[in-house]
C-alpha cells in the first residue's frame, strides 16, 4: 500500500479516536460556534418541515447545540434522535437536553454509513458539516434516504471551497506544506471535499431524493485576531497535520499561519469570509 492510497476503516477510527480526545477543546468553543451557525441552523430546520411532533434524526450531531433546537421545535410529542461517533461529544449533548428539561432527546453513537435504525422511521434529517467528512457520503445518502419515510426531508450542509473559506483553506495549504503531506486522494473525504459545483446537489439526486434544492450561503468568520483563530485551528485539532514534526518546526510553521491569516484583521479584529451550501430533498417514492 503506498502512503497515498485511503482506506476509509482506518480513516473512521482515526476520526473517531480524534474526536473523543479533542471533544473538550471542541466543546468550550460552543457558546461561539452555536451563534455564528444560528442562522444557518434555522435555515436548515426550516427546510427539513420539522414541525411539532416530528420524529427528528441528527446525524454528526457533535455536541448537539442544533438537536437541542430541534427538540424545542419538535415540543414533548416528537422525538430528537441526535448520533455522532463520538461518545464524548454526545456526552454534552445530553448533559445540554438534561438540563434543558427535553426528555424527548436522546443521544447514540453511531456511523452515519451504516445507521442502525429502522426503515422509514423519521420524519426529517439533519446533518450539519457531518456528510463531507465521512468516507462515502453516497452510502451515508442512501441510510439516510431508508430511514426516512415518505413525505421525509433531508436538509444538510457542507462548505463550499477553499477560496471562500480563507480562515480553513489557507491555514491547512500552509500546514500541509510545512508537514510535506501528498495531496489527498480524490474523492477522500475532508472539509470542501462536496463543495465543488454540482457535486452535492448530485448525490442527492443519486440517492433517490426528489424536488431537490441547493443554494450557498455566506457570511463571516469573526474572532478577536489570528492568533485567536490560530488557537482554534489547534483546538479542532489541526496540530494532528504537524505530528511528525519537532516542536521548533511546529511553531514556524503555525507563526506562517497566523501571519497570512493577519491580512484578514482589520478595524473590527479578525473577520474571514465563509461559503457553503445548504441542500434538501425529499423522499418520495
Amino acid at each position: 500500500m503506498t502512503t497515498n492510497e485511503f482506506n476509509p476503516e482506518q480513516y473512521k477510527a482515526a476520526t473517531q479516536q480524534r474526536w473523543q480526545e479533542m471533544a473538550p477543546r471542541w466543546h468550550k468553543w460552543s457558546p461561539f460556534l452555536s451563534e455564528l451557525n444560528r442562522d444557518l441552523t434555522n435555515q436548515m430546520l426550516e427546510m427539513a418541515g420539522i414541525r411539532a411532533g416530528f420524529r427528528v434524526l441528527d446525524i454528526a450531531a457533535g455536541d448537539g447545540d442544533m438537536s437541542i433546537i430541534a427538540a424545542h421545535r419538535v415540543g414533548p410529542d416528537g422525538y430528537v434522535l441526535a448520533t455522532d461517533i463520538s461518545s464524548n461529544l454526545l456526552a454534552y449533548a445530553a448533559s445540554a437536553a438534561g438540563e434543558a428539561g427535553l426528555a424527548h432527546l436522546e443521544t447514540r453513537v453511531m456511523d452515519g454509513e451504516n445507521l442502525e435504525l429502522e426503515d422509514n422511521s423519521f420524519d426529517a434529517v439533519i446533518c450539519r458539516s457531518g456528510l463531507m467528512l465521512m468516507p462515502d457520503p453516497k452510502t451515508a445518502m442512501a441510510e439516510i434516504y431508508r430511514v426516512l419515510r415518505l413525505g421525509g426531508r433531508l436538509s444538510a450542509f457542507v462548505s463550499s471551497t477553499p477560496d471562500k473559506n480563507p480562515w480553513f483553506g489557507l491555514s491547512v495549504g500552509i500546514l500541509r506544506k510545512h508537514a510535506q503531506l501528498p495531496p489527498a486522494p480524490p474523492g477522500s473525504p475532508g472539509t470542501f471535499s462536496l463543495g465543488a459545483p454540482g457535486v452535492f446537489e448530485g448525490i442527492f439526486h443519486e440517492a433517490g431524493f426528489q424536488r431537490v434544492v441547493t443554494h450557498y450561503v455566506s457570511g463571516s468568520f469573526p474572532l478577536s485576531s489570528a492568533a485567536e483563530c490560530v488557537e482554534f485551528l489547534k483546538d479542532i485539532g489541526l496540530n494532528s497535520m504537524l505530528a511528525s514534526l519537532s516542536e521548533d518546526k511546529q511553531q514556524q510553521a503555525w507563526a506562517e499561519v497566523e501571519q497570512a491569516l493577519s491580512q484578514l484583521e482589520g478595524p473590527d479584529g479578525f473577520v474571514s469570509p465563509v461559503e457553503g451550501i445548504i441542500g434538501a430533498g425529499l423522499k418520495s417514492n
